[in-house]
């Protein structure tokens, strides 16, 4: 049978309740061709990584009073430059990982330089990656704490870990999800474009693309403000297609009634064909 290479993408970014400026920022789409920035536009992006590889990006700006939003948009299009130009590496899942890091260490050098100017000295952003492959995977760079969630058969997991003190407690068992949401240290992170006192190794995996799949790529702002056990609720409505779009909303929308202090960044990429939903779309939040 043939690897499923179709995929759906629709993302949506709000500025919360507590933020005047926008540090989030998200890329969706084929380097080279039909993509989104930041705005979803009109209908889901349907996209066959046969034809060119699938890329999701969604970064967090660090240093917010020194231009954390020019570090997430830098973040963003340089690594998509960097794809654009060479992106025959991302057709294989042999191969994607070492893509993605290399581009990743090229935004991370330029924005270190960036940060040498007046005015943004200490910016950085954190970065996740995921790029569908022809031969029927999905590969991921991971730098900071935005997250890659995948739901699948009815079960959450998140395949990226979080650079920071608190998500390996919570990664290795010895802190519950509570308890990581109430650390004094959960706004800490050891890992992102820009750091100057940490090594820049950005973490890399491979995950089966299957039928049927839902990826999430998002900021803190959304796993902040939603627990897991939401985002699964959210993620299960979507059978198809059609289903994206109120997804999305559902869930930044979500984010924000809950908490909102912190930006919203949801981007949700459906594995499959085209098909009819089995069940309409039910209300997530109340």
């Amino acid at each position: 049978m043939d690897e499923p290479t179709l995929v759906h993408v629709d993302g949506l970014t709000d500025v919360g309740i507590r933020r005047t400026n926008n540090e989030d920022a998200w890329w969706a789409g084929r380097p080279g061709g039909e993509h989104r920035l930041m705005a979803p536009g009109p209908a889901p992006l349907q996209l066959d990584a046969t034809e060119g590889p699938v890329l999701v990006l969604v970064s967090d700006g660090v240093g917010g009073a020194n231009a954390g939003e020019v570090a997430s948009q830098m973040a963003v299009t340089l690594v998509v430059e960097s794809l654009r130009a060479e992106p025959a590496p991302l057709r294989s899942k042999d191969t994607a990982g070492a893509a993605l890091q290399q581009a990743m260490r090229a935004a991370h050098q330029a924005i270190l330089q960036r940060a040498d100017e007046p005015g943004f000295d200490g910016m950085g952003a954190t970065l996740s990656a995921l790029v569908f492959t022809a031969d029927g995977h999905a590969c991921w760079a991971q730098a900071g704490d935005s997250r890659i969630y995948l739901h699948r058969a009815g079960r959450l997991r998140q395949v990226s870990r979080d650079h920071s003190p608190v998500g390996r407690l919570r990664q290795s068992g010895r802190l519950t999800e509570a308890e990581a949401r109430k650390h004094p240290a959960r706004n800490q992170i050891d890992l992102s474009l820009g750091d100057r006192l940490n090594p820049f190794d950005p973490e890399t995996g491979v995950e089966e693309a299957r039928d049927g799949d839902v990826f999430l790529v998002c900021s803190d702002g959304l796993s902040d403000g939603l627990w897991d056990h939401d985002l699964a609720k959210a993620l299960t409505a979507v059978r198809g297609p059609e289903d994206l779009r109120p997804v999305v909303e559902g869930l930044v929308g979500g984010a924000k009634k809950a908490s909102g202090r912190d930006n919203i960044t949801a981007v949700v990429a459906l594995v499959g064909p085209a098909r009819k939903a089995t069940a309409r779309w039910r209300r997530i939040f109340s």
